[in-house]
């Protein structure tokens, strides 16, 4: 397993805008440059900046006004940045420390958009399980990555609660080390995730919890199994083949 992880453009993106803050470049009451010229500013594209600017707003630090733009609310919290120092997982128990943790945020994600997703997020959520069944059918891996992290983002934005959600965004940030190289050493894996994400979004879309909350335990021990089978795979690779990112959905 590869120890060494390359950082994502969202999060450097979002250590340079913490950076402007500590140095005083921006405060509370700035407004930022509109998305096209900030993205460019910093040489990074729409969609980076997107994810890191909507991760400050569910922290509280920026205000996203709709015909304005992007409003500092207040001062950058003292230990803000530590939020995102986020332990490297380096080996098979801090692993499984992490599914830990994200079956338990995921549970309660599901149960409380059973009781809260509008109508317009539940058909949102059945157009991605399709879009995730059509990029499993060409064998398109990282569209069914990108549709399974919409889908669970998703589930997050439906509980009606902004914490809940930037507690998914930060343990997503660190299961993306697993993303693609799962999916690669183990492929039989995303006919298992597929179905799994299609009896949650029907369990979802009926309101039913109980179902609800069922389908999304399996789902998260059919991602425990795979992390477990993925250490044992790497583990057993040839010392010179080259290191990987990995992750899982």
């Amino acid at each position: 397993m590869a120890r060494v992880v390359r950082k994502k453009v969202s999060d450097s993106v979002l250590e340079e805008l913490v950076r402007m803050f500590q140095a005083g470049e921006l405060k509370a009451g700035d407004k930022l440059p509109n998305q096209n010229a900030l993205a460019a500013q910093l040489g990074v594209s729409r969609a980076s900046l997107r994810e890191s600017l909507h991760t400050l707003a569910i922290a509280g630090v920026l205000e996203q006004r709709p015909g304005f733009g992007t409003v500092v609310r207040g001062p950058l919290p003292q230990d803000f940045a530590e939020l995102f120092n986020l332990p490297l997982i380096s080996d098979p128990k801090e692993t499984i420390e992490l599914v830990q943790a994200r079956r338990y945020i995921e549970v309660a994600n599901v149960e409380l958009a059973v009781e809260h997703a509008t109508e317009g997020q539940l058909a949102e959520l059945g157009r991605l399980c399709r879009e995730m069944a059509a990029a499993a059918r060409r064998g398109d891996q990282q569209a069914y990555v990108r549709g399974d992290a919409a889908f669970h983002h998703l589930l997050a934005r439906s509980t009606g609660n902004r914490f809940m959600e930037h507690l998914f965004l930060t343990l997503r940030r660190v299961m993306e080390q697993f993303i693609h190289e799962s999916f690669r050493v183990l492929p039989r894996m995303l006919d298992r995730s597929l179905e799994d994400h299609r009896r949650i979004c029907e369990a979802v879309r009926r309101r039913d919890r109980r179902r609800a909350v069922a389908a999304m335990t399996t789902h998260m021990h059919h991602i425990r199994t795979a992390m477990k089978n993925l250490y044992e795979i790497t583990r057993t690779e040839p010392a010179a083949a080259p290191a990987r990112r990995t992750a899982s959905g």
